[in-house]
């Protein structure tokens, strides 16, 4: 029997209380079954978010510092010296 026909007998004859406990019961089992949906449900969420978070959107790529290519003075230094010794 479905729990909502269940519940309907118990409302149409309230003194005959013998199906209360298979009701409750059965309101138990789905409640845990409804917990472990949401449970599943929250870590296939996770699951997407992760992956989303993965692919690179147009335009929101992370900007890369300009390299600074200027000599530096021990850039000057090593050329000298390479220069110096021949060349290496």
């Amino acid at each position: 029997m479905s729990l909502a026909k269940a519940l309907q007998a118990l409302i149409d004859n309230p003194d005959d209380l013998s199906t209360l406990p298979q009701l409750v019961a059965k309101v138990e089992e789905l409640e845990g079954k409804d917990f472990e949906y949401q449970e599943r449900i929250n870590k296939l969420q996770e699951i997407n978010r992760s992956y989303l978070a993965q692919i690179p959107i147009p335009g929101k790529e992370p900007k890369e510092e300009p390299k600074d290519d200027t000599p530096t003075i021990d850039d000057a230094k090593q050329h000298i010296i390479n220069s110096l010794n021949g060349g290496n």
